[in-house]
């Protein structure tokens, strides 16, 4: 009975603990709703400029920067279907375009800086992120489907998947280089659908068919990004708020920005959100 009740006690606390956390976050997007008095704050913002292309065939192929360069325009069409018909500014506008305006439901004022140098460190009254790198990654991915037989005979058939991907690093707290970076990333893939119609006198038939993944998928991928490092970094904003006003770091919260809303409230986890990676 003892145990029961010390065990009660501690969940009362740890509730009573996490409605205050969403007391005062919730508190923090109200504000600015109602344009309060106090509503103070503002995010500070740098998005990127430029969009780093990388084919990891390309880099994967041995000799490549000794081929001559007919061969290596050979080779890089052979392996190349987005990265060189992607348009940077369209790609760039279709994230930045995206993470302002998710960012844009807390209806906290935001402020673009362009030169990341010039943010301003974080503070009670201020917020910051930056965008120093925007990547558009495509390769090339052997792949086999294969099946036995009930008669123990064995056929395959080997083919390529494209995949691309495009990560984002971010920095958090202004200018200091020495802030760590944090990294997302979204991936898409060509999908394939194969079934055997026939198998006679040792060779199988197969009826194939690629669902090929395409520039508008990189695009749609680019905005689909944006939107979501945007509400991971209002997630991140409303942790860094309720630990200042607490002095505590208790819960991490789940932002719906189609609402303006916080869907949940979870035990704070450093690994929530943003992956930490190295400078």
């Amino acid at each position: 009975m003892k145990i029961k009740t010390i065990l009660f006690a501690a969940a009362t606390l740890m509730l009573a603990a996490c409605s205050s956390d969403l007391h005062y976050a919730k508190r923090f997007i109200r504000k600015f709703e109602y344009q309060r008095p106090d509503a103070t704050e503002r995010i500070y913002v740098s998005l990127p400029k430029t969009l780093l292309h990388t084919n990891s065939t390309i880099a994967d192929i041995k000799w490549f920067d000794y081929m001559p360069s007919a061969w290596q325009d050979s080779v890089i069409g052979a392996n190349t279907a987005i990265l060189n018909r992607i348009n940077d500014s369209i790609f760039l506008a279709q994230f930045s375009q995206s993470f302002l305006f998710t960012l844009s439901r807390l209806q906290v004022p935001i402020v673009i800086v362009d030169d990341p140098s010039r943010l301003p460190l974080t503070s009670d009254s201020l917020f910051s992120v930056s965008i120093p790198q925007l990547e558009a990654e495509e390769w090339l991915q052997p792949t086999r489907s294969d099946f036995h037989t009930r008669t123990g005979d064995y056929y395959y058939y080997d083919y390529k998947l494209r995949h691309f991907a495009t990560h984002v690093w971010l920095r958090f707290g202004g200018a200091d280089t020495l802030t760590p970076v944090s990294s997302q990333q979204g991936e898409g893939d060509d999908t394939f659908h194969g079934a055997v119609t026939r198998i006679q006198s040792g060779h199988a038939q197969m009826r194939t068919n690629f669902e090929r993944i395409n520039v508008n998928d990189a695009y749609r991928l680019a905005r689909q990004l944006g939107t979501e490092c945007a509400t991971l970094y209002v997630e991140r904003l409303l942790t860094e708020y309720v630990c200042r006003s607490k002095g505590t770091n208790g819960s991490y919260f789940y932002y719906n920005p189609q609402f303006n809303e916080i869907d949940r409230v979870l035990p704070y986890d450093p690994k929530e959100g943003f992956e930490r990676v190295d400078n």
